[in-house]
């Protein structure tokens, strides 16, 4: 079986600190992080292939990550980035744990065809929230794009490609997985195109658009607009998306010089997270659009 090497490699080399730092984490977790940790791992366990865990140790932060290496000849890997989970549980009162209740971004990577893929959580993320290593819930909110929280997803994405050998990376993200998505596209050199599903892309502009406090602890994707309109892309939108309005996305393109119409794709009768994984074999085959 061609690759079967490789795949234990990134076992043995990424999944013992998972083995030996997060269950313990776990342990003494509330019932709902377990519960939406579970969730998660049935999603990777129900792809085909499925997606193997594992936890990828950073400078910063522990970032949980799935993984699929079914080519390992293939040099392209898809990288799904996870979105901003569970931030608040109330308009003013922050939540002890950012691990997403319904993890989009995991159920669009179970779904994606192609057959080397990389899901990454975001900092805190089924790590056990402010019990975790570094974590605060400064980190989903505030400073939920920090630059130490960009540096740990792009650490984490580097470990992988180490191990894997991977040297072509197409990002997909997922609600503020997308301004992950796009920070990292802006300083790397390995990123052939980038998608964006229900995406933040700018989030002055959506933070102003609802009146809340604006993220003055986090980068922004402007700071790399030079770099973000040379490459492909494409952003699809929910027309009944209310937590990333729709009208947000043109906007931004034409700030980064780039004609909306072009590279947005608007879905009929979709919202925020509903359906994005049911329509994600269809529009996975939808290519990025080159500028």
């Amino acid at each position: 079986m061609a690759g079967t090497g490789k795949s234990h490699l990134l076992a043995s080399a990424l999944l013992l600190p998972l083995l030996g730092g997060l269950l313990a984490g776990c342990a003494d977790g509330g019932g709902l992080f377990q519960s939406n940790a579970a969730r998660a791992d049935a999603v990777a366990r129900e792809a085909n292939p499925p997606l193997t865990k594992t936890l990828i140790n950073t400078q910063g932060f522990d970032i949980v990550a799935y993984y699929r290496q079914g080519a390992p000849n293939d040099p392209r890997l898809a990288v799904f980035i996870e979105g901003d989970g569970v931030a608040y549980i109330s308009r003013y009162q922050r939540a002890y744990d950012p691990t997403p209740e319904k993890p989009v971004a995991l159920q669009l990577a179970a779904r994606h065809p192609a057959p080397n893929i990389l899901y990454l959580a975001r900092p805190c993320q089924f790590t056990g929230g402010n019990k975790a290593r570094n974590c605060d819930s400064a980190y989903w909110t505030s400073h939920r794009f920090a630059p130490e929280a960009i540096t740990a997803m792009n650490q984490a994405l580097d470990t992988y490609l180490r191990h894997s050998g991977a040297r072509e990376v197409t990002l997909y993200g997922y609600s503020g997985g997308a301004m992950v998505a796009l920070l990292l596209a802006g300083q790397r050199r390995d990123v052939a195109a980038m998608v964006t599903v229900a995406g933040m892309l700018d989030h002055q502009a959506w933070t102003s658009h609802f009146g809340d406090t604006p993220l003055y602890g986090s980068r922004n994707s402007l700071e790399v607009a030079d770099a973000l309109r040379r490459l492909p892309q494409r952003h699809f939108i929910g027309d009944r998306d209310k937590q990333v309005p729709p009208g947000l996305t043109a906007p931004f393109l034409r700030r980064i010089g780039l004609r909306p119409e072009a590279f947005i794709t608007e879905l009929r009768d979709t919202d925020h997270d509903c359906c994005w994984a049911d329509l994600w074999p269809q529009l996975s085959r939808m290519a990025p659009v080159q500028p």
